[in-house]
């Protein structure tokens, strides 16, 4: 399930939904990037403090990021994208996606989720597994979420879709309930951009989710090795109720419901389902950004569906478009608009 999908060659199995056409992949890496950098300014604010500082509405990039982002520069979560494709870029599958995400990692990046940098750290892939063990198997943040459309952006679909996206997120997000956020994730956007009304195809994207055994999929490959025992055994203990979470906080998104923006990745994925529900880009993504907390990662989750639904991001907020953070196969001062198509294949 290593082997990418080159423009005429579908990588699936039941042939629901043909390959997704490069230009739709390449307008939702422009999506998710310009909601992400959207959303920065406002990351780790609350709600009233926004509203006093910015106005009652959002549609430009504005200062203000805690870490330093200018406006117009995508954080941490639109860079592990362009890491994650540049990986994929390697032709070695799995083993350069790793490689990619290490190459931006180890240039010391200013807004990293302390459970990526940990499971990078560690090496290897079964890095995710061993740093959710350092948790007690507690962790279940975003960070895996936050990056997985790059596996649909780079021209997965149906069971390998679901496979690789189970197996990207591992890479530092071993927890079942990363794991199954994420192929519900990529399987959604999948069926968004086939045709689907948007809670047939959620519904359609639980239903993968349901059907993909996730934890041998990590176990073919070496993820949860003989080493990491404990961790299987932690997935498997663990994998129904995950599954029954994840549906759980999609039900509540479809119907609107928004608990937290924080970083737990079940409420994440709830609110961006609510949110992404609108009926143009910035009524889908401003909304994520009015409310604060993990503001920038619920909008570029946002601005993934966005994109699969084929809603065009406001055309000013292209040009400025950047990347905030420089590493191997990729500057800071590169345009997005001028510099992703190389990554988009």
């Amino acid at each position: 399930m290593e082997n990418k999908a080159g423009e005429n060659d579908l990588v699936t199995s039941t042939n629901t939904f043909p390959q997704p056409a490069r230009q739709a992949r390449l307008n939702t890496l422009l999506s998710l990037s310009a909601a992400d950098a959207l959303g920065a300014a406002t990351e780790f604010k609350t709600p009233d403090a926004i509203r006093a500082h910015y106005g009652e509405t959002f549609p430009d990039y504005q200062p203000g990021s805690v870490f330093g982002f200018a406006p117009g520069e995508a954080t941490d979560d639109s860079q592990m994208v362009a890491a994650t494709l540049l990986g994929y870029a390697r032709g070695t599958g799995l083993d350069g996606v790793l490689a990619g995400l290490n190459d931006w990692i180890a240039t010391g990046p200013p807004d990293v989720g302390n459970l990526t940098r940990d499971a990078l750290r560690k090496g290897g892939l079964d890095g995710g597994a061993r740093a959710w063990a350092s948790s007690n198997f507690q962790s279940a943040g975003n960070g895996g979420l936050m990056r997985i459309a790059a596996v649909w952006i780079a021209g997965y679909t149906e069971e390998a879709l679901a496979h690789e996206s189970a197996l990207v997120t591992a890479l530092t997000h071993a927890d079942p309930r990363c794991v199954h956020a994420s192929v519900f994730f990529t399987a959604f956007l999948d069926a968004l951009h086939g045709g689907k009304d948007y809670t047939d195809a959620a519904e359609l994207a639980l239903k993968v989710m349901d059907s993909l055994d996730a934890r041998a999929v990590l176990l073919e490959r070496d993820i949860f090795t003989v080493d990491r025992r404990e961790a299987n055994n932690t997935f498997h203990a663990q994998d129904r109720d995950a599954r029954t979470q994840v549906r759980a906080s999609v039900r509540d998104g479809l119907a609107g419901k928004i608990h937290s923006q924080s970083g737990y990745v079940l409420d994440t994925l709830q609110a961006a389902v609510a949110h992404a529900r609108a009926e143009t880009w910035q009524t889908c993504v401003e909304p994520a950004v009015l409310m604060g907390n993990d503001s920038d990662t619920v909008a570029c989750v946002v601005g993934a569906v966005a994109g699969a639904r084929g809603l065009a991001v406001p055309p000013h907020l292209l040009p400025p478009l950047r990347l905030g953070h420089s590493w191997a196969g990729w500057q800071r001062e590169w345009s997005c608009v001028v510099r992703f198509g190389e990554l988009v294949k």
